[in-house]
């Protein structure tokens, strides 16, 4: 099956794939379930019946198939508590990243200077100085 420009007749592309599952249609028990490709069929034809999630153990795809259905499990206000809850806790990350990424450039920024000072110190020329450690003229002459 391709997609095809229906006015010109031409296929649109050959690098996408449309495949239908009708779940209905798959009959296994868990227990019959041989492929990964099986077991995720069953579980997204079973989830709104699991208990717990087959097969979450042997595979990290389960783990994380589980996690996604419990969120959507949750009712309006406790979806609205755990976005929140997330938010927060991604702001967190990005406050702390920020302030490594910060720490990071001062520290770069003294390092530098302590090596223009060195280069200064040693009679090298201001322009040469600027080149290799990227500082302005105007900050290597205030050393």
């Amino acid at each position: 099956m391709a997609l095809m420009d229906m006015v010109h007749h031409t296929v649109f592309s050959d690098k996408v794939r449309l495949v239908y599952l009708q779940l209905p249609y798959f009959t296994k028990d868990a227990e019959d379930c041989e492929t990964i490709f099986e077991k995720i069929i069953f579980t997204l034809k079973h989830m709104d019946i699991l208990e717990r999630m087959p097969w979450m153990a042997q595979n990290a795809v389960f783990q994380r198939l589980s996690e996604i259905a419990d969120v959507a499990s949750l009712n309006k206000e406790e979806r609205i508590k755990y976005d929140a809850n997330m938010k927060a806790f991604r702001d967190t990350i990005a406050v702390m990243e920020g302030q490594y990424m910060e720490g990071r450039a001062e520290g770069e920024q003294n390092k530098a200077l302590d090596s223009a000072r060195r280069m200064k110190a040693d009679g090298m020329s201001a322009e040469l100085i600027a080149k290799y450690t990227g500082l302005s003229i105007e900050t290597i002459n205030d050393l």
